[in-house]
């Protein structure tokens, strides 16, 4: 949420607009979920919450059910990354840093890969 209340009253107002505008903007549900889920980790105190949610919708709906909105989403998330752990290994001359880093290279890559034969389906 953009704007922090302190309030329970107020923040209880803030999702229920943020909620019709993001419906009214035809907002992907997927997003709307996570981003409820936000809200919830943030009024509960739960760290994490939001990400459990976002790792669910990921494995239930993108990689059980093939949602293609969502594999996107995600195949473009990984390439961010892989380009940015690119860039650290070219900048790094630590040995163990870079056998890391090509590790997690290597697993995006694979990553990557997968998503793409799934979206071409």
């Amino acid at each position: 949420m953009e704007d922090k209340i302190t309030s329970d009253h107020g923040k209880q107002q803030n999702i229920k607009m943020a909620l019709l505008k993001w419906l009214n903007e035809g907002r992907n549900s997927y997003e709307i979920i996570y981003e409820l889920a936000k809200y919830l980790e943030d009024v509960s105190s739960e760290p994490g919450y939001a990400d459990i949610v976002l790792n669910d919708i990921r494995t239930v709906y993108g990689i059980g059910l093939n949602e293609p909105s969502i594999l996107s989403n995600e195949l473009l998330e990984i390439r961010d990354r892989l380009a940015k752990l690119e860039t650290a290994l070219e900048a790094t001359d630590s040995d163990e840093v870079q056998t890391h880093l090509k590790f997690a290279i290597e697993h995006h890559k694979k990553k990557i890969q997968e998503l793409e034969h799934k979206l071409e389906r």
